[in-house]
């Protein structure tokens, strides 16, 4: 690991930022086991589920829809990365997979409640249904305002469908959550953030060998917080990481990138996830670009996700979603496969990197290239 972090520390811009980010070193990490677990190792299984972008689980409650989203595009991001709304913030790592720039036409948003709601606004939604709804696609619509079906006026009869049987998508969620709960993969690791008040202030890399990693954190009952840093989840084709959040407080992403490398690992393969039945557990994100890396919060009590200024390539799975200011292309988890027999023989901690990449985008949707990069609009 000291090899790798030189190894890195070399390519930096300059060796005073080197010294800097040294301090990564100060996470504990604990490593737990070493083989086959003896628990239960079922494979997660969700392809129902990954056809969408967002999948909202509660019903209406009082104002709020089920999912709302304001501004910009959901199965597209035609902006350069960043966004105007998220320069100033840290660079990408030099390591990171490239952000598609481009239309996936992967947008389409699931409301599996019967009595839940979408609210659109001033939004081009990018896709092959649109919006599926389990209840009457009359009960279904709180507002829609000023948006976009694959370049046209969004129309209920095109890109609204309702009493669709969205059974299959509950049920791999209600198995996923208990599966989840006990999974641990081919090893466990725990991240240890006690000491710093659940805050993650330096730039990390996670550097994973091939095989399902599960990732518990400590926060000493404080918010997880990664303000203005960068987190990098690496490694070869084949390699798989579950973050499982703490059992109390909020996630909350700020002015920071969280997104996979170029290393082999893909799009659909690093999952955040928590299932905490308190009234706080919500995941926050606020000004972010986020590749490759699938958020869930399945609390029995509407977990939420809130995010706003946010660019990349993701999925969303909880009771209530709120979207404001967002350009999202689809990159939802199908599945966690069980156990293997290998071991992780080697866990890197690194330090980040920060410049400029080639481009080198790959997904389940062809992308359709633009040149949409003179002026931002809503």
């Amino acid at each position: 690991m000291v090899g790798g972090f030189r190894r890195w520390a070399q390519q930096l811009p300059n060796r005073d930022f080197a010294r800097r980010a040294g301090v990564a070193w100060a996470v504990v990490l604990i490593l737990v086991g070493s083989g086959v677990r003896s628990s239960r190792a079922l494979p997660v299984v969700t392809p129902q589920t990954a056809e969408y972008l967002l999948v909202a689980t509660a019903p209406r409650f009082s104002l709020d829809a089920s999912v709302s989203v304001t501004n910009f595009e959901l199965g597209a991001n035609t902006w350069g990365v960043p966004m105007t709304s998220l320069m100033g913030g840290p660079s990408l790592p030099a390591a990171a997979r490239s952000v598609g720039i481009g239309i996936g036409g992967n947008g389409d948003i699931a409301v599996t409640n019967p009595d839940g709601e979408f609210d659109l606004w001033n939004t081009r939604l990018w896709g092959e249904t649109g919006i599926d709804c389990a209840g009457p696609a009359s009960s279904c619509e709180k507002r829609l305002v000023a948006s976009e079906f694959n370049g046209i006026s969004f129309t209920k009869t095109d890109a609204l469908d309702g009493e669709v049987d969205l059974s299959g998508v509950t049920l791999e969620l209600l198995s996923a959550r208990a599966d989840l709960e006990i999974f641990e993969g081919d090893q466990s690791l725990m991240l240890d953030f006690r000491s710093s008040d659940g805050k993650w202030i330096t730039d990390h890399a996670i550097d994973l060998e091939s095989g399902t990693t599960v990732i518990d954190i400590l926060t000493g009952g404080e918010d997880l917080v990664l303000e203005d840093v960068s987190l990098l989840i690496d490694g070869p084709v084949g390699s798989k990481a579950v973050f499982r959040l703490p059992d109390e407080g909020d996630f909350r992403v700020i002015d920071s990138n969280v997104v996979v490398g170029d290393g082999g690992i893909g799009l659909t393969d690093v999952l955040f996830y928590t299932d905490q039945s308190k009234e706080q557990g919500r995941i926050v994100i606020d000004s972010a670009v986020i590749n490759g890396v699938a958020f869930w919060n399945l609390s029995p009590d509407i977990g939420e996700i809130v995010a706003k200024n946010v660019q990349g390539c993701s999925q969303f799975v909880a009771g209530r979603i709120e979207l404001t200011n967002a350009r999202l292309n689809h990159c939802g988890v199908s599945s966690i496969p069980e156990p293997g027999t290998a071991l992780l023989m080697a866990f890197g901690l690194t330090t980040l990197v920060v410049g400029p990449r080639r481009l080198r985008w790959t997904h389940r949707e062809p992308f359709r290239a633009l040149d949409r990069q003179s002026v931002e609009r809503p």
